[in-house]
């Protein structure tokens, strides 16, 4: 028997010593679960409180012992403070920091041993005392139900309750084994063996308590986890396009009337897709993770970051004024204006913003989006690197946008593209030496709309590649049937020459057209150029190491026209029209072209004056020693008939060995 009790104090002794080491490694969420059940009941408190005052009075009564009225009335006020701390832990509603709940924990487990010392004490001198069996009755009852409720109770806090356990029960055993004889020290036995039982049922509650909170712990903590992947992006950590259409709804409906503004930003990269094309994703995801941490630098606390999918952000931030929202807006535009470094690779990174505010420009959330959307749109239409605020006229153009871009989907399903040709004459003889492909397209409800409207919108959509590719074949198909010594010449927009798949187009071209790669000249322009990106400089290498042609159109509209000249093997110049406009009455135009000309001539590259419209400027640049002309003067646009019938009266029919069956 001795034994059986030896082991099992040992056991209670492991456990208690490893709860009390554990108690550091308890999840802050788990500890304050606990400390919350010692206050979770105060009813019970209250109850406990007033039967163990209403005892110690009776038993007082009962023996008439000075003593015992003292330790009563000390019974009844420790009660009350307890009744009181106990109600106002309740009425903080769970607003306490760590620091303030270590403290109340800390009273509580001073006014709780307290209080079982106080009712151990009652014990003991009841039982030293008197010999009234009411007496002993009521307080050793009390006594041990009070042990036994502690340890149910505050079975969370096992420290706590193992000290109330033993002193309000050890007080009782002494006073049995000072009192002697064989029943009594069997019944003081007993009551030992209780309070390990005791004991060991208290521990062995806390542990299943314990293991449930932090079970329950980790549920929520999965669970939150789970939920912020739901509300974030993987790849930036911002929130994503849920998470923020939920916090712009809440600010949008927080806003008071004439007091509050929200500016809503909508950021998009431009020509981010020719990163990813060029230089892989991993690069394009580079330039997403700095383009970000480079943002939310800048609005710091002052708003909200999202990523709204792709390479389009969306800011949300209070400001005072419309004026205030742009300013924070140019503040973005200019923080990620720089250069990102990707595997020794200088990036270049520039986006377009487009900005409304709330109240200003809507009260719903929907709607701030749709507005902000359109202001990015004509920041981006006007080309890019800029920002738009919206406007309330914006909102037509953006129709049409959208009514124009879904019809540019469809054009070339429904062969609804027409490609005219413009001669490039000899400006001494007349004859066409070369023919410029001018793509048209009638909308099926809009009709004819300008290529200056409908192809900056086709590079947005990411349309311009397939529209290229018919603008190639289409003109190689036409100009194998010319005269060998007759080129065609094809606009290449400044976004395909981010596409590294350019050249395999052409080449295929080529070959299915059996267009020789010399009589095809490509038409860019200086801001193409002006871009310096590695990528365009290569693939330009690449098309002339394929033989063909270049030309620099608009040539003087531009910045650093001289240093395109030097470094790229242009095989023609077009002198932009606004030169020609006024060459009959300005001198300075005159001047303008000769010095071009002369330039051109040493350099040994052709120069075209673009249009020519009256007899007066062929005079001029003629004068000016141009050697090809471009303009109404000579022919309009016109069909592929149209250029064979012209090259026929011109040269005769070709022969018949010469002409290329392409049915």
């Amino acid at each position: 028997m001795g034994t059986q009790a030896g082991r099992l104090m040992a056991l209670l002794g492991t456990k208690i010593r490893h709860l009390a080491a554990s108690e550091g490694s308890l999840a802050r969420e788990v500890r304050t679960a606990l400390v919350d059940t010692l206050f979770a009941s105060p009813a019970s408190l209250i109850i406990g409180a007033l039967t163990c005052s209403a005892v110690a009075a009776s038993v007082a009564h009962i023996t008439g012992s000075l003593a015992m009225f003292a330790c009563s009335i000390v019974i009844h006020v420790v009660g009350v403070m307890r009744i009181g701390v106990a109600l106002a832990y309740a009425k903080l509603d769970g607003g306490h920091s760590d620091t303030t709940r270590r403290h109340w924990e800390t009273l509580y487990e001073l006014g709780a041993w307290l209080y079982a010392s106080l009712l151990g004490a009652l014990t003991f001198i009841t039982l030293r005392t008197t010999q009234d069996p009411l007496a002993i009755l009521m307080v050793t009852t009390t006594t041990i139900g009070y042990a036994a409720g502690v340890a149910a109770r505050n079975a969370g806090r096992p420290m706590i309750a193992l000290g109330q356990l033993c002193l309000s029960m050890l007080p009782m055993s002494a006073a049995l084994f000072v009192e002697g004889g064989t029943f009594a020290n069997l019944f003081a036995v007993l009551l030992l063996l209780f309070v390990i039982g005791i004991i060991d049922i208290s521990l062995q509650t806390y542990e299943v308590v314990s293991s449930a909170l932090e079970t329950k712990q980790e549920q929520v903590e999965v669970a939150s986890r789970f939920e912020k992947m739901a509300r974030s992006d993987m790849l930036t950590g911002l929130d994503n396009r849920l998470a923020m259409q939920m916090r712009l709804g809440e600010l949008v409906d927080g806003l008071e009337d004439g007091e509050d503004k929200l500016a809503v930003i909508w950021m998009d990269l431009d020509n981010f897709k020719a990163i990813n094309d060029t230089l892989g994703h991993l690069a394009g995801d580079k330039v997403l993770i700095v383009t970000a941490q480079r943002v939310k630098a800048v609005i710091s606390e002052r708003g909200w970051l999202a990523r709204f999918g792709g390479d389009e952000f969306v800011i949300m931030a209070p400001v005072a004024s419309i004026e205030a929202a742009e300013a924070l807006a140019e503040e973005i535009l200019a923080s990620i204006s720089q250069p990102v470094s990707v595997n020794d690779n200088a990036i270049e990174v520039a986006a377009s913003l487009g900005v409304a505010v709330a109240p200003d420009h809507g009260r719903q959330s929907d709607l701030m989006l749709k507005n902000a959307d359109i202001a990015l749109y004509h920041a981006k239409n006007g080309g890019g690197r800029r920002l738009c605020c919206f406007e309330p006229f914006m909102h037509e153009d953006f129709l049409m946008h959208r009514q124009i871009e879904s019809g540019l989907q469809e054009a070339l399903h429904r062969d609804e593209f027409e490609l005219l040709f413009q001669p490039i004459v000899d400006a001494q003889t007349g004859e066409t030496r070369s023919c410029e492909s001018l793509l048209r397209w009638s909308h099926p409800e809009l009709g004819t709309i300008s290529p200056a409207v409908f192809i900056p919108i086709a590079e947005s959509a990411g349309l311009i590649g397939d529209i290229t590719q018919w603008v190639l074949r289409k003109a190689c198909e036409a100009a194998a049937q010319w005269p060998e010594d007759v080129n065609v010449s094809v606009n290449i927009s400044p976004a395909l020459l981010k596409q590294a798949n350019l050249p395999i187009t052409i080449i295929e071209t080529l070959v299915n057209t059996g267009m020789v790669a010399r009589r095809l000249e490509l038409e860019i322009t200086e801001s193409v150029l002006l871009d310096k990106s590695p990528q365009t400089n290569s693939l330009l290498r690449q098309l002339q190491k394929m033989g063909l042609r270049l030309c620099l159109d608009d040539f003087g509209t531009g910045f650093s026209s001289l240093t395109y000249l030097r470094s790229w093997d242009f095989d023609t110049i077009k002198i932009d029209k606004s030169f020609i406009n006024n060459i009959a009455s300005s001198p300075t135009d005159q001047k303008i072209i000769r010095a071009v000309v002369s330039l051109a001539r040493s350099l040994e590259v052709n120069t075209v004056a673009e249009g020519v419209e009256t007899s007066e400027q062929l005079e001029r640049v003629r004068d000016a020693g141009c050697n090809r002309i471009q303009g109404y003067y000579f022919a309009k646009p016109m069909t592929a008939d149209n250029v064979l019938a012209k090259l026929a009266e011109e040269r005769g029919p070709p022969a018949p060995d010469k002409i290329v069956n392409l049915r």
